[in-house]
């Protein structure tokens, strides 16, 4: 499925915790409604044991905020290695030199350099003992803007560039 339904955006997600900074990336994300403005991002358990919820999902449903950046082009090496499976109790942001920015003090902070972030409150699950990863709803509370911008995207195993954008306005 992965490898057949492409370009898929990537959500560079920032949650909090216990004073934790937890930095990830995940390809199962999208835009569900325009009003509640909703995104959706699918998240599994942490591998290889998957006995584990992944820290973003453990930090999304106790704190209940996320911030969701799209991951430019020049930083898809560094969100790369987000991925890598981390204890719970070590940073991203501090294991990878990763420099972050507080917008709203009410939301975890944004990987500085995204021209595209938004500020999400958990809006619901859908949890089903079937499902390997669980959709998390989250609502747009802010969202920055900030000039011109290349997506990366996951294509199967690997990341593409999306520069070859026409405005068909």
């Amino acid at each position: 499925m992965a490898g057949n339904i492409i370009p898929r955006p990537v959500a560079w997600i920032v949650t909090e915790n216990n004073g934790i900074i937890n930095v990830a990336p995940f390809s199962y994300f999208t835009g569900v409604s325009s009003k509640p403005p909703l995104l959706m991002v699918s998240i599994g358990r942490k591998k290889p044991t998957i006995d584990e919820p992944k820290d973003t999902f453990k930090n999304i449903k106790e704190t209940k905020k996320a911030s969701v950046c799209l991951v430019p082009i020049e930083m898809y090496e560094t969100m790369d290695k987000t991925g890598e499976v981390l204890p719970s109790n070590i940073s991203e942001a501090e294991k990878f030199g990763i420099e972050l920015e507080r917008i709203d003090e009410n939301f975890p902070p944004i990987v500085k350099g995204c021209k595209r972030a938004f500020l999400c409150e958990l809006y619901g699950t859908f949890e089903n003992e079937e499902m390997a990863t669980i959709p998390f709803f989250l609502k747009i509370e802010k969202m920055i803007i900030d000039g011109d911008f290349e997506p990366v995207a996951r294509v199967g195993k690997g990341y593409a560039r999306l520069c070859d954008i026409e405005d068909k306005k």
